[in-house]
């Protein structure tokens, strides 16, 4: 009983601190922008650079809840993170930024073992923190400060219909905030400088499907789909104009987005897989009325990668029982630059220590890459992510039969 206290504890704890974190780019400072898209891997998929069709008795899915489904217990995972990039722009002025703090939370409870699952947790989706300060010939200085992004709520229902197909339908609660505060600043004169504050809330529902289909023995196929949803948008501006400060309500459009991916077994260790995800941002991001010039891009991402999974021997050495990732992955962002789609590709790399034996696990994983290319857009990075992913399986409801 005091193990599950602490157990319980620790997860509330974590799902407290959980915000979304995205990662930083100047890619992702636009107009209306709420910062460049998060892919959800957990570190065991961000490791190996896919996720959408594995399954691990051992490690929450982030990417498809259908797979929840294999679990017969209950289990929770929890993922930290630091991201940062490096850049430069066409007249080799250099800058860095980097975000660091928890990004995901799951608990996941058997209701029928091994057919089904009731999960719940918290994920990112964007995040943007960027301070841009310019001062002209005149001496008048401006400066723009951004802040905030989008989490999800996610509550799902996992239900495995066959051996070897399983469902997943989950509703999703959307809510978060953007900051934007504008300030000038006359250098020459005494004046007070003038600013301007916008404060952005977000919410609203959307729905998640999911799917698996076991073909062959060794092989698994994953699906995801969301479709477009809109959103609340509420707009409190802060200036010294009475009639601009009116509060007014609005709407976004966030496009439907397709992922699907496939794993295969090599031998009873080695696994390699793949996932595509797309999403076309050209007709999806409508702020009101209007669509916002960034956005005129398909989003695209493919990853592959490889996994040696541990020794299933009860006695063995310490290096038989890790398990080793590598992957590569290569994407188009959702933004243009200078009016040319934005390339980002890396490779991946991870690995897990078992703290318990079959029973709990720790997952790193890094990720090194580049965003952008000098010639054709404005900008270049070279980014590095690196993840922590706590996963634990508890005997927390047990029949007296069991």
């Amino acid at each position: 009983m005091q193990k599950l206290k602490i157990n319980l504890f620790i997860l509330t704890l974590a799902l407290l601190l959980t915000k979304a974190q995205a990662g930083e780019s100047l890619f992702g400072v636009s107009n209306h922008s709420l910062g460049l898209l998060q892919t959800n891997y957990s570190a065991g998929g961000m490791g190996r650079s896919y996720e959408m069709a594995s399954s691990d008795s051992l490690q929450i899915n982030y990417m498809n809840f259908a797979l929840w489904a294999d679990f017969s217990r209950t289990a929770y995972s929890v993922k930290g993170g630091y991201k940062a990039a490096f850049g430069e722009d066409g007249i080799r002025n250099r800058y860095f930024n980097d975000v660091a703090g928890f990004e995901n939370g799951f608990i996941l409870i058997p209701i029928m073992k091994k057919e089904l699952v009731f999960g719940a947790g918290l994920m990112p989706y964007t995040y943007i923190e960027q301070r841009l300060r310019t001062t002209s010939t005149d001496s008048i200085a401006r400066e723009l400060l951004l802040k905030g992004g989008l989490s999800k709520a996610v509550l799902n229902f996992s239900y495995r219909a066959f051996t070897n197909m399983g469902i997943g339908l989950g509703l999703e609660y959307n809510f978060g905030s953007l900051q934007k505060n504008f300030r000038l600043e006359n250098n020459q004169e005494l004046t007070a400088p003038l600013k301007l504050n916008y404060d952005y809330r977000f919410y609203g529902f959307n729905m998640v499907g999911s799917a698996f289909y076991r073909p062959l023995n060794r092989l698994t196929l994953g699906l995801s789909f969301r479709p477009a949803f809109t959103l609340k948008v509420r707009i409190d501006p802060n200036t010294v104009s009475e009639e601009v400060n009116k509060s007014t309500l609005t709407s976004l459009t966030l496009p439907a987005q397709w992922n699907g991916g496939a794993e295969y077994r090599l031998n009873k260790r080695l696994v390699t897989g793949l996932d595509v995800l797309y999403q076309d941002w050209q007709n999806g991001y409508r702020l009101s009325s209007g669509q916002t010039d960034p956005y005129q891009s398909k989003y695209f991402r493919i990853g592959a990668g490889l996994e040696r999974r541990p020794s299933p021997k009860l006695f063995t050495n310490f290096p038989e029982r890790l398990d080793y990732r590598v992957g590569f992955f290569y994407s188009r962002l959702s933004q243009k630059s200078r009016e040319n789609f934005i390339p980002e590709y890396g490779f991946s790399f991870g690995c897990s220590f078992p703290l318990q034996r079959f029973r709990s696990r720790i997952d790193f994983a890094g990720v090194v890459g580049r965003r952008g290319n000098l010639d054709n857009n404005r900008y270049q990075e070279t980014f590095v992510n690196f993840g922590i992913s706590i996963n634990a399986i508890e005997t927390w409801f047990v029949n007296v039969e069991d």
